[in-house]
């Protein structure tokens, strides 16, 4: 039993083994995934899993504050790494003894609980000298006070007893990219090391572009299984960027000692002094005490699993890589921010910079529109506070109307670097900000899907509709006429497959500029009619008259779609490519590059990085009848690699719609257990955000059928595995929470509220319900 390696204490906390992910042998070559599988976050912070006592070299802690973002000498701005708030360095007679690379570990166990957010570890360790110790921990980055962490470490010597030294410190000498001497990177300086007052440590440091504070300050409370105080003596210390709090005690043999080391977090986006904002929070947090405010963290757990959780009955292995992508999902963004996104790889690690990319709109925000619509708000908010930025980012290219970036941070200025440094040295030229453009249309259809979803007009009206016109006149733009032709063509651009750039006439863009286009057309003509000062007022600032919506309709009209049936070509000259189909995969059943196309240049094969007509077909499945889209998918899956971890879940939702159950299968396991397995062998970079919004709409979106039909109705066409019993979930809808049952041969759709609402309308395989 798992529970058995911890003290009654932690027994008693630790949830049921439904809701927990272990880790039971220690190797030190796994550290680096685990410290991202492990990692946790409260919405406002990301920490990684890396072990308080210090002294292993395969390790990279981190603690990423949202907005906290620095270039200085790198590539781009990125998620800069602040001081290491979690070491507590042990000491016996001035031997240090934890996980250090040269003792012995036995027993060692750690294990995420994700219904309660907590990650535990019990060990025992020998050292050199043969003294055993157990060391138990747990730690939490509170939910209830988002600027406040916690470690709790239980220390029993076995075999001996005498003076324990101990350091609680902040290390204010942190870098990006720790392990790569030829990105490493400082973004912080230190300003100040103080003992806060007496009451632990404190250090403030800033950012180096932008200068912005960051306070970080830690206090130590230590007492015995009676609750009794035995701290013999503390010493506060400065040693360079770091700040120090020494502390001894006596401990006899087999005595356990119980270390509290409380932590908060504070920065100048959201306080004015961040010393006093520090001080308050630590003061605060020692008055009630670490089991108080864990209690709190606790209940707003329970009440965000109430609205996010998924049960999958019949697959054990599945059920819990489900939750566990919910889990780091819901505990990334910050519900009370509109100023921060979600990165690539969440706050868990370093690749990609922290930025927000495509995956936010059409992987990432379905699970918050659908569970958490206040922080689905936050997500297209952040888009339109860049709006600005966008209008900057075209006219520097040449165009009109809006461009998003391929890479966002905080200023919305484009961080996608136009040069990439292998970690051999070796330079190359990256085009992906100059072509991929699709991420334009992704920000518009994400905003249209928000509200789709949650029904805010008000926030279309005032905000989205800006987001609206501004991409459709950077698409109108970009489109070049061809008059040999008489079409409209987008030229030089790349799909979402990254692997050919640049194309002409990528189907996957033209359609979703397309798209883009039209929708714009079909709002000005419904406030036309119903919101006619606003159409008015919208005409006055972009200058719209009837002059202007023929020409968008024109153009519209003469863009080249490649084709609406058959087998699409993904780009022009894409069916002239060397090309051979896939016949191998490895143990992960990702799919391997043929032999004969080894080695050669990605840009003349037909091997594609990733979904880019399979996706198109995906996100417009009006557009296309169901025969157009078996005869692409059968075409194009046996082409792709699925190197980006957009891919399975894409190719998941696609087969279930076409009726290959077991390939679609297949696919979902990809996504669901790409960080789990560490199916492509990036773990330790960060959680791939995409895939735990892919996996999630894959259940919900794909396996259950969910879907909002053409008027509006909520609606259901339910595929369960046979060995899914049942799948339940919860949903937002029309200001009212949903309970979802799916069966193998039924579905049931409850109110949550006890008040008298509305009838709500619902479709199971095409026949109308109601809910009283």
């Amino acid at each position: 039993m798992i529970k058995d390696h911890f003290n009654k204490e932690l027994r008693e906390l630790i949830s049921a083994e439904e809701w927990l992910i272990v880790r039971e042998e220690y190797m030190p070559e796994e550290n680096l995934a685990y410290e991202s599988l492990f990692g946790l976050a409260n919405g406002r912070m990301g920490n990684r899993a890396a072990f308080e006592e210090g002294g292993n070299k395969k390790t990279l802690p981190a603690n990423y504050i949202h907005g906290v973002f620095d270039k200085s000498e790198a590539f781009m701005r990125e998620l800069a790494n602040t001081p290491n708030w979690l070491e507590l360095k042990m000491y016996y007679l001035r031997e240090p003894f934890g996980i250090e690379d040269n003792q012995e570990l036995n027993d060692f166990i750690s294990v995420l609980d994700m219904k309660k957010g907590i990650l535990f570890r019990s060990y025992t360790v020998i050292t050199e000298s043969g003294r055993k110790t157990k060391i138990e921990k747990m730690k939490f980055l509170s939910r209830a006070n988002s600027y406040l962490g916690a470690v709790r470490t239980y220390i029993t010597p076995l075999n001996y007893g005498g003076l324990f030294e101990f350091e609680n410190r902040i290390d204010g000498t942190v870098t990006n990219f720790a392990d790569f001497p030829r990105f490493r990177v400082k973004h912080l300086d230190t300003l100040e090391i103080n003992d806060l007052e007496a009451e632990g440590a404190f250090l403030k440091s800033e950012t180096r572009d932008f200068g912005m504070e960051i306070g970080t300050a830690a206090v130590v409370d230590v007492k015995n299984l009676a609750g009794e105080d035995i701290l013999k003596s503390k010493q506060f210390r400065a040693f360079g960027e770091i700040a120090c709090e020494f502390f001894d005690l006596e401990l006899q043999k087999k005595e356990t000692v119980v270390i509290d080391k409380l932590a908060a977090v504070c920065t100048e986006r959201d306080q004015e002094d961040v010393y006093q904002a520090c001080l308050k929070n630590i003061k605060e947090f020692k008055q009630q005490g670490l089991d108080s405010e864990l209690a709190e963290h606790i209940k707003e757990y329970q009440k965000m699993w109430s609205k996010a959780d998924l049960i999958l009955e019949g697959d054990q292995k599945m059920q819990q890589a489900i939750r566990y992508n919910i889990f780091q999902l819901m505990s990334t963004p910050n519900p009370d921010d509109n100023q921060t996104n979600v990165g690539a790889k969440l706050l868990h690690g370093e690749e990609y910079g922290g930025h927000a990319f495509w995956d936010t709109e059409l992987f990432v925000l379905p699970f918050f529109n659908w569970t958490f619509p206040e922080i689905a708000k936050n997500l297209v908010e952040y888009r339109y506070n860049l709006l600005d930025k966008a209008k900057e980012n075209a006219r520097e290219n040449g165009y009109r109307g809006a461009k998003y970036p391929w890479e966002s941070a905080d200023t919305g200025d484009e961080e996608c670097p136009a040069w990439t440094i292998e970690p051999d040295g070796t330079c190359y030229r990256c085009y992906v900000a100059d072509y991929e453009h699709h991420v334009t249309a992704a920000v518009t259809l994400g905003m249209a899907n928000y509200v789709k979803v949650t029904g805010d007009q008000r926030f279309m009206k005032e905000k989205g509709i800006h987001i609206l016109l501004e991409t459709a006149k950077f698409w109108v733009s970009r489109f070049s006429y061809n008059q040999e032709k008489k079409r409209y063509e987008i030229l030089k651009v790349t799909g979402p497959d990254e692997w050919h750039e640049p194309v002409d006439n990528n189907a996957y863009t033209n359609h979703l500029a397309k798209w883009n286009i039209d929708f714009a057309l079909e709002k000005l003509k419904e406030y036309r009619k119903a919101e006619p000062a606003l159409y008015q007022k919208l005409c006055q600032q972009y200058g719209i008259d009837q002059k202007l919506i023929k020409c968008w309709q024109q153009l519209s009209e003469k863009i080249y779609t490649v084709a609406d049936q058959g087998l699409i070509e993904q780009f022009e000259g894409y069916f002239e490519l060397e090309c051979e189909t896939i016949n191998e995969w490895d143990q992960n059943k990702m799919p391997l590059m043929p032999e004969s196309l080894k080695g050669k240049d990605k840009n003349e094969i037909c091997i594609l990085k990733q979904a880019d007509v399979v996706m198109l077909m995906f996100l417009m499945d009006d557009k296309f009848d169901l025969e157009t889209q078996q005869t692409n998918f059968d075409y194009y899956e046996k082409r792709t690699l699925h190197r980006s971890s957009l891919s399975p879940s894409i190719h998941c939702m696609m087969g279930l719609r076409v009726g290959d159950d077991q390939r679609a299968y297949d696919y979902l396991e990809r996504s669901a257990y790409v960080d789990l397995d560490n199916n492509q062998g990036n773990t330790r970079e960060g959680i791939h955000a995409a895939s735990a919004g892919g996996s999630w709409q894959s259940v919900v979106l794909g396996y259950c059928g969910m879907k909002i039909d053409p008027d509006g109705v909520l609606s259901f066409e339910p595929k369960l595995l046979a060995k899914w019993s049942r799948v339940k979930y919860s949903i937002s809808w029309q200001g009212e929470i949903l309970d979802i049952e799916v069966f193998e041969d039924d579905l049931k759709v409850s109110r949550r509220s006890s008040t008298d609402g509305q009838k709500i309308r619902y479709r199971v395989n095409g026949r109308e319900r109601i809910i009283n």
